[in-house]
């Protein structure tokens, strides 16, 4: 994302605020639209998949106790 994109998408968040006559965006909206803009830029969506993975969730079909499944 260039310079001149950054800076019309900050813009055009200004913008809808100041020509919102409903009330509808309050800080919640424009904080959200600014991460929007601080990911477009990062070049991310600001999801973190650093997730460790638990080995035993992955166990094979046969190592399943299945002696005590209710019917």
């Amino acid at each position: 994302m260039s310079k001149q994109e950054i800076i019309e998408q900050l813009k055009n968040i200004k913008e809808q605020y100041l020509n919102d006559s409903k009330g509808e965006i309050d800080a919640e909206v424009i904080i959200e639209a600014l991460t929007d803009v601080i990911h477009d830029t990062e070049g991310n969506d600001g999801l973190d998949f650093t997730e460790v993975y638990d080995d035993e969730h992955y166990d094979s079909f046969e190592n399943v106790d299945f002696t005590t499944l209710e019917v």
